[in-house]
């Protein structure tokens, strides 16, 4: 298999900076690591103004390459990638922390950041606050990560109702993110890739603007990541376009009819 991917970011409708980063690394042709494709993709969606929030996220996209390709380089194997996703939050979140703590023009400032490391039909997918990881296979798309918002938690809780949590001054609140505190909680999944799915990274300017059911119709008929990126963002600035907008696709295809996923050996 090999992986398309494209990311892009745009300022949005109402805001006057840009707070989000994104990544969009192609690692399988730089001949160290064995496995192929080999991708490093994330986005990230700073909190503070323009001082704080767009360092921080700068900083978390920044750490989380560093972090990863040190890890790869020293052996860092498939079964570890949860693992290495996790140590590069960590490492990132003490960085936007101590940096949030010195300077007093960067202080309440943090970013969310949602991670997938790609190796052959395996994707490590790692997570902190809103921002989203779907896979999209057929005509369905999953969230694969898991929303640390306040509306979130109050969905999975069932106190409130939908109308209820809408009509909330804390539904846009998120509850976690990096650098808020020292220590920080990092979920992390892992998902099977097939021929033909797509990974679909996204902060909350679009799907806080574009709902799924039209994000799942744009992937299924734009096709190519490039497009797909930018029909999304059109889409959201259309719907209001209140907050930055950062999308990141990479779609699977198979070069190898005998050949689907990496060997054995180096699976999880």
């Amino acid at each position: 298999m090999r992986i398309e991917a494209f990311g892009h970011t745009h300022i949005g409708r109402s805001r006057g900076w840009n707070e989000d980063n994104y990544l969009c690394l192609d690692l399988s042709g730089r001949g160290v690591f064995p496995w192929h494709p080999l991708q490093l993709l994330a986005v990230a969606d700073g909190i503070g103004g323009h001082a704080g929030g767009g360092l921080a996220s700068s900083l978390a996209i920044e750490i989380l390459q560093e972090s990863v390709l040190s890890h790869l380089i020293n052996g860092g194997a498939p079964a570890d990638f949860q693992e290495i996703l996790r140590d590069a939050n960590n490492i990132a979140n003490a960085k936007i922390f101590g940096a949030a703590s010195e300077n007093e023009d960067c202080k309440g400032m943090g970013t969310t950041l949602a991670a997938a490391l790609v190796a052959g039909d395996r994707a490590a997918v790692s997570n902190v606050g809103d921002s989203r990881v779907y896979l999209v296979r057929n005509n369905a798309l999953h969230q694969v990560s898991q929303d640390h918002s306040w509306s979130a938690e109050q969905l999975r809780l069932n106190v409130l109702s939908e109308q209820e949590i809408r009509n909330s001054p804390f539904k846009n609140m998120i509850t976690r993110s990096l650098g808020f505190d020292s220590k920080i909680a990092i979920d992390t999944f892992e998902t099977v890739l097939l021929e033909d799915d797509y990974l679909l990274l996204c902060t909350d300017g679009l799907h806080g603007e574009v709902d799924e059911p039209l994000i799942l119709k744009i992937i299924r008929r734009k096709k190519t990541p490039e497009k797909i990126c930018r029909k999304l963002i059109e889409k959201a600035n259309l719907h209001g376009g209140r907050d930055n907008i950062t999308t990141v696709v990479a779609y699977l295809k198979n070069d190898d009819p005998q050949r689907l996923s990496i060997s054995p050996s180096i699976c999880v």
